[in-house]
């Protein structure tokens, strides 16, 4: 059956991928195709009504300012179309941003004023996607700037034969990274929220990591008990097997720097990095860019505990994005860390 010539343009506006809003001269809105009531979370046509009843008597929402200011640009301004980007949030729904074109019409002969007409589509992806590699690129160079502030602060210390206390240079690093957290929380997106505080599997999260802090606890037993039979001159000579008297006061506080650097380590670096890397193994890259940064980051303990370091932070980036908290990673940090200086392996 033959489509009349009339049927034509509504089915087209119908059936575009673009919201269409047409008003007449008073403001009252003529038509606002299918697409665009989706948009603009309109479930009933709102044909018929004036804009302002329509769109701005209950509007208390401060986003949908810029959208219908294009709106009202085509009204005051006849001359010439107007385009750009406008952010939108319906009802119920998440923020949309869509690309818009606002003008108004004219008779064919320029004399008589018809009305406005709107065409916006869905850039939500597109504008997501772009802010996501701004924002990939700042965590980026902050990293790097942090990284490289803490080398050139040890080689000075080196320089002026300055060697001061491990503990110190911890202090330096969170110093540095609680900085890094900060930056970040001002130039992006990123927030409190996205950090794994929160523990929704109690069993899920902590019998895993008791047995492997059980597990690591006895494998750096036995492997004291090797390295004194293979490398006689591996530890202090004289030092006990568990030598008490090598504790300080730093290990008074030791709990609360251990959540504070697998906040920082996890929360902060780990969740950043998956931001910035993308595609198949953006997981594996954030784990091990981490692991390698904060594993830099103890270079002043000397090459063995920088490699174990590493190793151990990586394992604790798998078992983060497992459970997607930091609590269990923190016995297993605070343990472990605790029995290896008691050990002696890093006195």
């Amino acid at each position: 059956m033959p489509i009349e010539g009339k049927e034509i343009v509504p089915r087209i506006l119908r059936d575009m991928n673009e919201g269409v809003l047409v008003l007449d001269t008073k403001g009252v809105i003529l038509y606002l195709n299918e697409k665009g009531r989706d948009l603009l979370g309109k479930t009933e046509s709102p044909e018929g009504k004036k804009y302002s009843l329509a769109f701005l008597s209950e509007e208390t929402n401060e986003t949908n300012d810029a959208f219908h200011q294009f709106v009202l640009d085509a009204v005051y301004d006849k001359g010439k179309a107007h385009s750009g980007e406008a952010a939108y949030k319906a009802e119920n729904q998440e923020v949309r941003y869509l690309n818009m074109t606002s003008s108004f019409l004219f008779s064919e002969d320029g004399t008589e004023k018809i009305g406005v007409v709107v065409v916006f589509a869905d850039i939500t992806a597109l504008v997501q996607s772009n802010r996501q590699r701004r924002e990939a690129s700042t965590v980026f160079a902050v990293l790097m700037i942090c990284v490289c502030v803490y080398l050139f602060l040890w080689s000075l210390l080196r320089y002026l034969n300055i060697e001061p206390p491990g503990w110190v240079m911890n202090l330096l690093i969170e110093g540095i990274s609680i900085l890094m957290f900060v930056v970040i929380l001002k130039t992006t997106s990123f927030s409190i929220h996205d950090i794994g505080l929160r523990v929704t599997n109690a069993k899920k999260t902590f019998v895993p990591d008791l047995w492997i802090t059980v597990i690591g606890t006895a494998v750096l037993v036995l492997g004291k008990q090797i390295l004194l039979r293979a490398v006689p001159g591996f530890f202090p000579q004289g030092a006990p097997f568990w030598d008490w008297s090598v504790g300080t006061a730093a290990d008074i506080f030791y709990p609360a720097t251990v959540v504070l650097q697998e906040f920082l380590a996890r929360g902060v670096m780990q969740e950043n990095l998956n931001r910035v890397f993308t595609g198949k193994y953006a997981t594996v890259l954030s784990i091990v860019v981490s692991s390698l940064v904060f594993g830099v980051l103890h270079i002043h303990y000397g090459l063995p505990f920088m490699l174990g370091a590493t190793v151990l932070l990586g394992a604790l980036g798998m078992l983060y994005h497992k459970q997607g908290n930091i609590w269990g990673l923190c016995i297993i940090h605070y343990v472990l860390g605790e029995v290896a200086t008691f050990l002696r392996y890093i006195i």
